[in-house]
């Protein structure tokens, strides 16, 4: 079993060299991405679209701003740095997670586990900004349940991701209420109050609740008209993440166990039974060599979002009942005290979390291979770009275009503004930023190699 300074330094260095790598790869031009990029370089300014999101999209942003406002105009390193202000934004709150809880291996088993079922899943769609909302909700419910006493530098820390948290994503409508009782219950249980701890404890309290309103509000004023019913439309289809259902079911094979026999935790058995979901999650891209739509896919992490919301707001319960004294009365928990329980729990959560590399690895080189054949089509031809014409449109390339994006990924492609524009395909007939036959102007802004 590894040591809790090997797993923790492990999952570090291994999150923030994917963060490294995607950068290079630009991944956060996937799908939304592409069109946040031209609004940028067409403002020179924050694409701050969407007020009940706005703190978390700025932050995402900040990078590639400071690069714009340095004179930059190369959309391939703003591209890069576009890519690494969205992944560092959500990598950070769970590097300061796995701090906290370094020394305790339970918990950082449920760190681990988190960021293998649910952030190395989902985070394909990193312009998404619920990957930051799950990871604040999980740094800050360590935060407070490993909190001995009320402190100065806890409560600031609360209060800065009360301020983030405010405007970022609707999952804070279910989500803020559980921070805010969490909140709440350390308060109340602390054996001294000091008025400065306390205030930032309570204002932070209150912003969580704020944020709340918002994601509620934003559910009931929508973006658009179909956004709630495309939204409850991807819940059902949460299945077609082979990534995320495979980690999860690993998991669910751990917590079910844990109830039905709680004693077998300190044994090899249940994990034994859990990692065959692991190493078929480790052999999936081979899937990629058949007909079969059931494969790892960029565009079906994104379709996942909702439920693992749920994951992350029961993970954080989970959490909360460990380190209460309710955890007496359970017998998975008392087992879990136990030091070789621990560490079987914590190795496995590791090993949740380098089971999913190899898909992640195989994502991004396909998403490369995709990005290199958009830049050479639109630099070989010039005008409107029928998509059916392309290499686009023949598997595998065709399973990562997005229809409406196409525009807006040609335009951040170009070498000079005389380059191709590849349009939708022929039957698509919804919205999109921009005609493919009048693009937007980007001025100095054009990609170079």
């Amino acid at each position: 079993m590894p040591t809790t300074t090997i797993a923790y330094r492990t999952t570090v260095g291994l999150l923030w060299t994917l963060v490294l790598w995607h950068s290079w790869e630009c991944r956060g031009l996937f799908v939304d991405g592409s069109a946040f990029l031209v609004q940028i370089a067409r403002r020179e300014w924050f694409f701050d679209f969407y007020g009940p999101r706005l703190y978390a999209m700025v932050l995402g942003q900040l990078p590639a701003i400071i690069a714009l406002f340095l004179g930059v105009t190369d959309l391939h390193l703003l591209a890069k740095l576009l890519s690494l202000g969205l992944l560092a934004l959500p990598t950070a709150f769970y590097h300061i997670a796995l701090t906290r809880v370094r020394h305790d291996p339970v918990l950082l088993a449920a760190v681990m586990a988190v960021i293998g079922v649910v952030f190395m899943t989902t985070s394909f769609f990193i312009v998404g900004e619920y990957n930051t909302a799950f990871a604040v909700v999980i740094a800050v419910t360590v935060r407070l349940m490993t909190a001995e006493r009320l402190t100065v530098t806890d409560g600031a820390f609360l209060f800065a991701a009360g301020v983030l948290s405010f405007r970022t994503y609707e999952v804070m409508i279910y989500c803020g209420p559980l921070v805010a009782l969490m909140i709440a219950w350390c308060i109340r249980r602390a054996p001294e109050r000091p008025r400065f701890a306390t205030t930032l404890h309570i204002l932070a309290t209150l912003l969580f609740l704020g944020g709340t309103v918002v994601a509620a509000d934003s559910l009931i004023y929508p973006f658009s008209q179909d956004h709630l019913s495309k939204t409850a439309a991807t819940v059902l289809n949460a299945w077609q993440n082979v990534q995320f259902d495979l980690t999860l079911l690993a998991a669910l094979v751990i917590v079910i166990w844990a109830i039905v026999r709680p004693a077998d935790l300190s044994t090899p058995k249940p994990y034994l039974f859990a990692a065959f979901f692991l190493v078929l999650l480790v052999f999936s891209p081979l899937l990629m060599l058949t007909d079969t739509l059931v494969r790892p896919h960029a565009k079906s992490q994104y379709v996942a979002r909702s439920m693992a919301g749920l994951v992350v707001a029961t993970i954080a319960v989970l959490i909360w009942i460990y380190k209460s004294p309710l955890a007496d009365r359970i017998a998975a928990f008392r087992e879990l005290r136990r030091p070789e329980a621990a560490r079987r729990l914590m190795g496995f959560g590791l090993l949740m979390v380098l089971a999913v590399v190899p898909t992640d690895a195989f994502l991004t080189l396909e998403w490369r291979n995709y990005l290199q054949t958009v830049r050479t089509i639109v630099r070989e031809q010039s005008g409107v770009i029928a998509y059916e014409n392309t290499p686009l449109a023949k598997p595998p390339l065709d399973l990562l275009v997005e229809p409406w994006i196409l525009p807006s990924q040609s335009l951040v492609l170009r070498s000079k503004r005389g380059d191709g524009i590849i349009a939708p395909p022929n039957n698509f007939d919804s919205w999109q930023p921009f005609p493919p036959a009048k693009p937007y102007p980007l001025g100095p802004f054009i990609w170079r190699d």
